[in-house]
């Protein structure tokens, strides 16, 4: 609206000042619109420059977050004293490119670990219109404006927080302790804690439903045969990244 009230207010200026006969009719309203018209240039500059019409608001935002490859969240430092960094995560679960949130002149990224849940709390101060009266006046002209904002990236416990070149170090050692537990006497040991594991279900089902078909006890062999490799492939790959971290002396 101010350019508007600019436009207007000169036009009038040159109308009045020219066009009415009446001398001091045309003086009085073309001093009027003249007025008109550098308070609006100051209103304008005013706003530009130093925010007129406007004050700092801050704002925090909390957004939920997941481990990259579902058990760590990286940092790079970034410049050459390291005291900025960027943080790569996921935004959900199961997206598969991760996101890199980058340092800048207004943005700062920080890592709290041991936190309640995987969350990003973003708190940023931004100029904003006191009221409508000014958002109408300058809103055309000048939108909202961030100052500075800081990027809280709270980390569960568990969840490793390390650089790109540890976390290649941290899967190379993953595979290698991985192979290495892989011995005929502890595959052995897990056939069998398997077989209990499905009996034990497959039991208990039929102890609830005697006449279950031999089509529904295969069924449920499969079904519970695949529940325990998963449950053994959880426990294994939290067993083996806390022993790797303790070795790699990761948080």
């Amino acid at each position: 609206m101010i350019f508007l009230l600019l436009t207007v207010s000169v036009l009038a200026f040159f109308l009045c000042w020219n066009l009415i006969p009446n001398q001091k009719v045309s003086n009085v309203t073309g001093v009027f619109f003249a007025i008109l018209s550098i308070l609006s240039v100051l209103a304008m500059m005013g706003n530009f420059k130093y925010h007129f019409g406007m004050e700092q608001q801050t704002i925090v935002t909390r957004t939920e977050i997941a481990p990259v490859k579902q058990m760590m969240i990286l940092k790079q430092p970034v410049g050459t004293d390291g005291s900025e960094q960027a943080v790569i995560y996921n935004k959900k679960a199961s997206q598969k490119k991760p996101t890199v949130a980058k340092p800048a002149m207004d943005t700062k990224n920080v890592i709290k670990e041991n936190a309640s849940k995987n969350q990003l709390v973003t708190k940023g101060t931004y100029w904003v219109y006191k009221n409508d009266f000014y958002k109408a006046l300058f809103g055309f002209a000048q939108k909202h404006e961030l100052i500075k904002q800081t990027k809280t990236f709270e980390v569960e416990n568990g969840v490793l927080v390390m650089t790109p070149d540890q976390a290649k170090q941290f899967g190379a050692k993953m595979k290698a302790e991985a192979k290495a537990m892989q011995t005929p006497e502890a595959m052995a040991a897990a056939k069998a804690k398997g077989a209990e594991f499905v009996q034990g279900k497959l039991t208990a089902d039929m102890q609830k439903n005697p006449k279950m078909s031999d089509a529904q006890k295969q069924k449920l062999t499969k079904k519970y045969a695949a529940e325990f490799q998963k449950q053994v492939k959880a426990q294994s790959m939290a067993q083996l990244s806390q022993k790797v971290a303790a070795e790699m002396n990761l948080k």
